[in-house]
């Protein structure tokens, strides 16, 4: 029989129901769209027949927010006299008397002015909430107030108008509206935002390129916290987020655990948790300089003292109960007699946990060299220009969740924009997906005509190459940067096409799709359960010049499918059962917003290449996985990624093995790796023979899967690897098919 609700829970419900929805537009600096985009959204609502009126509009001046505002009814601003003289703000009376189903309010962090019935205007839109009137409203991220000292801080400008973070967290909806520092840079010089003198200052102080990248990346990190939430709420098995465990102890060793783990966390901007299990005799000063450390990386230190059950067991449990993704530990060597009575905990933890990666730290490794993790020390204003000096085009890449957020609708909003500023600009191959809005935005802009391909009979329509090279535009847009060309195409793929365009010195703008990119195809699968053909190389991503993010909420998403905006009507219940699920778009959503951020990660702190990572494979249905999650690895640490697989008899392989080689080849370049073929009878042998030849940072190695009656010799691979070699840390990636208890 379910629980009867309790008189203060149905109250809560009442309330709930009963107060309006509050929409907030996040971006990370004045000028990035944020009003706009919320207007947009008032449009829309328009078109569905709400009710809804302007209640305050920044314009700043700017034309194209102008026709989206005089569709609308405008509630008139109130004068209030300050000194003399009249000022005018929102007219916070007049709006509850209108009383509209939905009010656009920009500005939320704003002082109001003497004589308000509020202080702030955030305080004017909970108020309007109340009366059961829903509100649309734009912030920049530096106005909240957990960001507010980071920002005063780092940039050393003061924040006067600021809003409380529980504003946000109790919002229903946050949709971040992203750009590039570049675009941004082309809207303050062509006096968008500011005036010639104002510019000046901004470019000077505010709006210095070291100050932009830290605001987006704090911008693209809150908003994909606030959707990991969601994630953890909703009970999803995927996780999104990298959460690292150090296994310590009271023992110096313990140190380079805790340094190490944090520098990962930065990387990644992962969750740091230290567990520290204490023996029965232990040093006090030891354990408090490991509390110290764990505060200097922004860890959490849990001391556990009086065990229960075995340190591994402890271990195991905390990995489950806190959705942990990474463990790292260290090993001691110990003597082979002894191997046979002694299973060491970090085997325990890889044979009893799910889906989870173990990095073994070699405390003994050589620290002479620059780490691996450790950033250069140039200032990030070096690194403005990603393209070398071969006059090579520019990739922008505008990326989204999932079909429909409006990467193809932004990207013609661009061309038009560049359009304007009288840059030679083709449309090359657009799909408006039957969308009216998006095929609006296709007029008086120049389209390249399709090439007819013969194939089995047909002609089928496809990219003309040759063509848009010889048409020399400025910037060609190539939608859907992920599909497979039709056969009898020059290339196989449309990022290869790309790839000619940018050569030919031609700027280009394309979209993609988070599922789309390589190395995450493994997590997609296990988000959605989908099985995605169609990839782009990780390395066309990361040689792009600007990545954009078109961030939507997974229930406005939906709405647009369930209007026909993305597919058509006889595709849409199936979609809203399968990839379309919400909690699919959750998970997407929160990958999509974190990958944009690892990018700008890669530009915020660059890393010099001075490390290796050695990945060893066998040819089984965890290879492709394995070498996906160590591109990953090495992407994250800037590393040089060498793959091998061990062969028995290279000369006596299979024409089956031979094309599996072939593929697995094909695979590892694309991601950006070297591939390495070698022989050898004994694969233990050679894995340790080639670490010490090669001498990597790291070697990555998958879960050995023998399990059961074998469990007595678990890790025995593993630990005859780490007995054997040195100055090397060994990275153990989980099997995330094998469910345990």
């Amino acid at each position: 029989m379910p629980r009867r609700a309790e008189p203060d829970e149905i109250l809560k419900q009442i309330v709930k129901l009963s107060s309006g929805r509050h929409k907030i537009f996040l971006g990370m600096a004045p000028g990035v769209g944020k009003t706009y985009r919320m207007l947009e959204e008032a449009r829309e609502l328009k078109r569905k027949r709400v009710d809804i009126v302007i209640g305050y509009i920044e314009t700043q001046d700017r034309s194209e927010n102008y026709p989206l505002i005089n569709i609308h009814e405008i509630i008139p601003k109130k004068v209030f006299k300050v000194n003399n003289n009249e000022f005018y703000d929102l007219d916070l009376e007049a709006i509850i008397e209108r009383r509209p189903a939905t009010v656009v309010i920009d500005e939320l962090a704003h002082n109001n002015l003497p004589g308000s019935l509020n202080q702030k205007r955030y305080q004017d839109v909970q108020e309007l909430l109340k009366h059961g009137i829903s509100v649309l409203s734009t912030l920049n991220i530096h106005q909240l107030d957990s960001i507010a000292p980071i920002i005063e801080k780092n940039i050393g400008i003061k924040i006067n108008e600021t809003v409380p973070d529980w504003v946000m967290n109790q919002a229903d909806e946050v949709v971040l509206v992203d750009i590039s520092i570049d675009e941004l840079y082309n809207r303050l010089q062509s006096k968008q935002i500011y005036s010639e003198e104002q510019f000046k200052h901004a470019i000077k102080y505010f709006f210095k390129r070291g100050n932009l990248m830290l605001l987006r990346d704090l911008a693209l990190n809150l908003v994909a916290e606030r959707v990991d939430v969601e994630v953890v709420s909703e009970k999803l098995a995927a996780k999104i987020k990298a959460r690292i465990l150090v296994a310590a102890s009271p023992k110096k060793t313990s140190f380079s655990l805790i340094k190490h783990a944090g520098e990962l966390s930065k990387t990644s901007h992962a969750d740091l948790d230290i567990l520290c299990i204490l023996p029965k005799n232990y040093d006090q000063e030891t354990v408090n300089s490991l509390r110290e450390l764990s505060k200097e990386n922004n860890g959490n230190f849990f001391l556990v003292k009086d065990l229960r059950r075995s340190v591994s067991e402890e271990l195991v449990h905390f990995i489950k109960s806190n959705r942990i993704t990474q463990v790292v530990a260290g090993y001691s060597k110990i003597p082979r007699l002894k191997q046979l009575f002694s299973t060491p905990k970090i085997f325990k933890i890889i044979e009893e946990s799910h889906n989870l990666d173990v990095l073994i730290i070699d405390s003994n490794k050589s620290e002479e060299k620059q780490s691996p993790l450790e950033s250069k020390k140039d200032s990030i204003d070096d690194f403005d220009i990603k393209q070398s000096a071969l006059n090579f085009g520019k990739l922008k890449i505008y990326i989204g969740m999932a079909p429909g957020v409006g990467k193809t609708y932004k990207m013609l909003q661009d061309a038009q924009e560049l359009h304007k500023q009288k840059a030679n600009v083709l449309l090359g191959v657009i799909d408006t997906h039957g969308r009216p809005e998006t095929a609006e935005l296709l007029e008086g802009l120049n389209m390249l005509p399709p090439k007819l391909i013969e194939h089995k009979g047909k002609y089928l329509q496809e990219f003309d190459l040759e063509t848009a090279i010889l048409a020399k535009p400025e910037c060609i847009l190539i939608d859907e940067l992920a599909h497979t060309n039709v056969p009898g195409a020059i290339n196989n793929k449309r990022y290869q096409d790309v790839q000619y365009l940018l050569r030919a010195g031609i700027n280009v703008l394309s979209t993609v799709n988070i599922q789309h990119i390589e190395s995450l195809n493994d997590i997609v699968e296990q988000v959605t359960g989908i099985k995605v053909r169609e990839t782009v190389p990780d390395w066309v991503i990361s040689h792009a010049t600007e990545i954009v993010l078109i961030d939507l909420s997974p229930e406005a998403l939906q709405e647009r499918l369930k209007s026909g905006k993305v597919y058509s009507l006889d595709k849409i219940e199936q979609a809203l059962t399968h990839f379309f699920q919400k909690k699919n778009l959750i998970a997407l959503r929160e990958l999509s917003l974190r990958e944009v951020a690892e990018s700008l990660e890669h530009e915020l702190h660059p890393k010099e290449k001075k490390s290796q990572v050695l990945c060893f494979v066998d040819i089984n249905t965890n290879t492709l996985r394995l070498i996906r999650k160590s591109a990953r690895i090495a992407n994250r640490l800037n590393a040089e990624l060498i793959v091998m697989h061990v062969a028995k008899s290279t000369s006596k392989l299979s024409e089956e093995k031979k094309i599996a080689i072939i593929e697995l080849e094909q695979l590892i370049v694309e991601l950006g790796g070297d591939f390495r073929l070698a022989e050898g009878k004994n694969i233990v042998n050679e894995i340790i023979n080639s670490t010490k030849k090669i001498k990597p940072d790291y070697t990555v190695i998958g879960e050995p899967r023998q399990k059961g009656l074998i469990s007595l010799l678990t890790g025995g691979i593993i630990r005859n690897i780490l007995n054997k070699i040195s100055d090397c840390h060994v990275w153990v990636i989980g099997d995330f098919t094998r469910e345990t208890n």
